[in-house]
């Protein structure tokens, strides 16, 4: 029992040490949001007329130091995010309760108001799924466990030295990543009101911007996932390889253009296991924060089985991770329009 005390007291007292740091910034959060379902087929339009509703809770860091704001030219927090959302239909949609990471740069700011850019991907537990007997409407979902990726822009003003009132635009979409069927995949833009209090709070000094121009590079990036196969019982691989000629065009903005070549095994195909082989060349635009990029491509297929899907292009969203100065490490989701079909796993070398 002695032991067990000294243990909790020593990790109370690195927390506190932690948050007494001169140049770190921690606050907590509340918001409540409301917002509505997007059909983005019209399968789904029956059980998109409802107004999801939720709160979320928050705490943030930030590092204030030169160091890490050499990293983008910018002051950025992460943190954790634990929400839940109420989809108005809980005999059909149910709630979602999801646990994020999130990574929000301010972008601009003055002495009382600031503009930042929150994003976040983390898990979701959904109450209610598909179940072909007992739930046949909600092809939403079909995996209780699933993905949860979010895009918010924000105002924050700053009502004292230890509060702040918010207003944020939230655009969630929840996924299983085509991991199992049906997978539509629901997106709802929310609007949030909160208040933030500030356990401490940093002055953020006047660093002067460091030339962060470079010519063109490569990136080299490879993913793996599996998916139920259409012709066999099963799982097999989808494996990808592209090449992104990237040019940074600002502080935290890169354009870039490529090819990827993408082998679906799971896909039937009628003579060869070729015809699963999909070159598409694409357009890129990267968001670029220190270590983390968050790129988005845009892509057209030149080639891909009959009857695999309608459409002629496609997304791909990545977020990357820069472990060593080349190497980094990721995940993505693969998109067609409003429909998510699978996420992988990425590796990635710049050179």
């Amino acid at each position: 029992m002695k032991i067990m005390k000294n243990l909790l007291l020593f990790i109370a007292a690195a927390f506190i040490q932690h948050l007494l740091i001169a140049q770190t910034t921690h606050k907590v959060g509340v918001e409540g949001s409301y917002g509505f379902i997007i059909a983005h087929t019209q399968s789904v339009k029956p059980i998109s007329q409802t107004f999801p509703y939720g709160f979320s809770l928050n705490y943030q860091y930030m590092n204030s130091s030169q160091k890490k704001w050499e990293n983008c030219n910018c002051f950025y927090y992460t943190g954790l995010q634990l929400s839940h959302h109420d989809f108005a239909n809980r005999e059909v949609l149910g709630s979602a309760t999801s646990l994020s990471a999130t990574f929000e740069p301010i972008l601009w700011q003055n002495r009382s108001w600031s503009f930042n850019l929150m994003s976040g991907i983390g898990l979701s537990y959904l109450s209610n799924v598909y179940n072909p007997t007992f739930n046949p409407e909600n092809t939403f979902f079909s995996a209780p466990v699933s993905f949860l990726i979010f895009v918010s822009p924000k105002i924050e003003y700053h009502v004292s030295e230890k509060w702040s009132a918010q207003m944020t635009f939230h655009y969630n979409h929840i996924s299983n990543g085509g991991q199992s069927k049906p997978n539509k995949g629901m997106n709802y833009p929310m609007l949030g009101l909160g208040v933030n209090y500030y356990l401490q709070r940093a002055s953020l000094p006047d660093y002067p911007k460091r030339d962060i121009t470079s010519p063109w590079s490569w990136l080299l990036e490879t993913g793996i996932t599996h998916r139920q196969a259409q012709w066999r019982s099963g799982r097999l691989p989808t494996i990808s390889l592209l090449f992104d000629r990237i040019k940074p065009v600002s502080r935290i903005n890169a354009l870039g253009f490529g090819l990827e070549m993408t082998k679906d095994f799971s896909l039937e195909v009628d003579q060869s296991r070729w015809e699963a082989l999909m070159p598409s060349p694409f357009v890129s635009h990267h968001f670029i924060f220190g270590r983390l990029d968050f790129s988005q491509r845009f892509a057209v297929y030149t080639q891909k089985p009959a009857g695999y899907i309608d459409q002629l292009f496609y997304q791909r969203y990545t977020l990357h991770y820069r472990l060593f100065s080349n190497f980094s490490i990721g995940g993505s989701m693969k998109v067609h329009g409003h429909v998510a079909e699978n996420i992988d796993f990425r590796l990635g070398w710049r050179f």
